[in-house]
Parts: C-alpha cells; sequence; structure tokens
C-alpha cells in the first residue's frame, strides 16, 4: 500500500492551501506589527509539533504486539520499535537540530526568529521595547489554544494504543510536513520580496536564547524549500515509516488503514485551514 506526497495533496485543495498562506503572509509581512503579531502566532502554534511527534514515535514504538514480521519466534518478531524511529528522526530534529554547532532546539531557534524581528522593528518604533505593548499583541486568542490541543490529539494523544489511531496519526503527522514544507517556502519567498533588508539584518543578528547563541532567521531558512528543506525530508522518513508499518501488518488491513491516513490527513488539513483564516482575523490592539 503506497503513499505518496502527490496522492496526499489529492485528497483536499492544495492550491486553495497554498493561496490561503500566500495572501495572509503577503498581508502581514510589509506592516511590522501585523508581522511581529504572525510570526509570534505562527511560533506559538509550531510548539505543538515537536512533542506531537515524539507522541507518535512512543505510540508506535510501545505497540509491539502490533508491528510483527512473520517466520520469527513471537519474542523477537516485533518491529514496532523499527516502524517507529522514521518518526522520530523529525522529533530529533526539533529537539537538537544536527545542523548547528549548538543544542539547537526548533523552539529555541523560531524564539530567536522572532526575537530578532522584534529587535529589528526596536530600531524604528521604540514601543517595541515596551512589555505593556508586546503583551497586548501576544495575548492568545481562545482559537490558537485550542487548535494548539487539537495537535496533540492529531498525533494521537489520549487515543488508544491501537492500529487505526496510530495510522490516523500517521496521516496528520504526514499531513504536518507536506503543509508546512509549502507553507515555510511561501513565508521565506515573501520575506525576501518584501522585507529584503528585515531577512539580511536577521541573517546577520546573532540573539541570545538560553545561554547560547542562534543565527535569527535559521528556523525559517531550515524549514523552506528554499533552505535547507527539513519539512520535506521529515516527510520522505515518514513515508518510509508508513511504508514499513504496511509490511508488518496483515494485508486484509491495509485498504483499512490506509483510509485512516487519509482520514488523519485531512484532519491536519483542516486545523491548517483554521490556522490561515483565523491568524489575521482580528484587529491589532490599539497603538
Amino acid at each position: 500500500m503506497r503513499v505518496s506526497k502527490e496522492s496526499l495533496q489529492a485528497l483536499s485543495d492544495y492550491e486553495a492551501a497554498g493561496q490561503r498562506v500566500r495572501d495572509v503572509v503577503q498581508e502581514s509581512v510589509p506592516d511590522m506589527g501585523k508581522l511581529v503579531r504572525f510570526v509570534q502566532r505562527y511560533t506559538a502554534w509550531n510548539i505543538a509539533f515537536g512533542a506531537g511527534v515524539c507522541t507518535l514515535a512512543s505510540k508506535i514504538g510501545r505497540s509491539t504486539s502490533l508491528f510483527r514480521e512473520a517466520g520469527y519466534p513471537p519474542a523477537v518478531a516485533d518491529r514496532s520499535v523499527l516502524v517507529g524511529s522514521y518518526f522520530f528522526d523529525a522529533a530529533r530534529a526539533e529537539f537538537n537540530d544536527g545542523a548547528t554547532r549548538h543544542r539547537d532546539t526548533h523552539r529555541c531557534l523560531a524564539q530567536a526568529f522572532l526575537l530578532g524581528i522584534i529587535q529589528y522593528a526596536e530600531k524604528s518604533d521604540s514601543s517595541y521595547a515596551d512589555a505593556g505593548k508586546l503583551e497586548a499583541l501576544f495575548a492568545e486568542p481562545l482559537w490558537l489554544t485550542g487548535l494548539r490541543n487539537h495537535c496533540g490529539t492529531g498525533y494521537g494523544q489520549g487515543s488508544p494504543d491501537d492500529l487505526s489511531s496510530i495510522f490516523r496519526a500517521m496521516g496528520y503527522h504526514l499531513g504536518s510536513e507536506v503543509l508546512a514544507d509549502q507553507e515555510f517556502t511561501h513565508i521565506d519567498r515573501s520575506f525576501r520580496e518584501l522585507q529584503p533588508e528585515l531577512v539580511t539584518a536577521l541573517e546577520a543578528a546573532q540573539i541570545e536564547i538560553a545561554g547560547q547563541s542562534h543565527e535569527a532567521y535559521f528556523w525559517l531558512r531550515a524549514h523552506s524549500g528554499l533552505g535547507d528543506g527539513a519539512e520535506a525530508d521529515h516527510f520522505k522518513w515518514a513515508v518510509r515509516g508508513v511504508h514499513r508499518a504496511f509490511d508488518y501488518v496483515p494485508e486484509s488491513l491495509h485498504e483499512e488503514l490506509r483510509a485512516q491516513i487519509d482520514h488523519g490527513y485531512l484532519e491536519f488539513a483542516a486545523d491548517h485551514e483554521v490556522f490561515f483564516n483565523k491568524v489575521n482575523s482580528d484587529p491589532l490592539p490599539p497603538a
């Protein structure tokens, strides 16, 4: 049972999702207030994904009775940890990006990106140094809290360790990688087109987070298809994991489990649509 990027994209309107991202980013990037708030909300949503993929890898790994290789004695037939390892690759990068010399979690890198933008904004508008202004700007709406919480559910938190739940969570993860690769690329491209001076400043800026120095633009570049393409790379590993998973479950279940993957993908696509429909829907707080 094969899964591909193209077969998943065909489940929903992939082009409309891309246009939605482009519209939001093109609206946000030229306006510093909207830009700062958009990046804060986008990085806040992204908090959930590193923990989520750990949930998925653990969920698969402990399900030793579900993924079995025929022809081996029961004690040496389980392949659940092998299957889970393909998803853990994404978690490994989230918790320590191997492309840098520090212990750079993607959360710290995202924070460095946001802080770099705030510091750049301060140079032309000193009010961005005011804690009260930032607190008002960054007040988290309930829809964003709910969306982040739902990410945990999408990755299998709280669901049974059974095949249906696991394959649905795999689909959710595949959705996050497919759509994130597209969205990061659109964001990166819009930054470069509409705020080239900001990009130059962020590429040169070193931001101190957790006692370590981080290049401010690294987080966006690393995830974008214009840069290192981390999301596309994680998708390839996840697809290999899905195919290995199918190798170790009865063929009679393949069609039903593929449907669960599709269901999970569509679940993420719906969350993605909510974020980009809502992220700029409320007015900025008074200056």
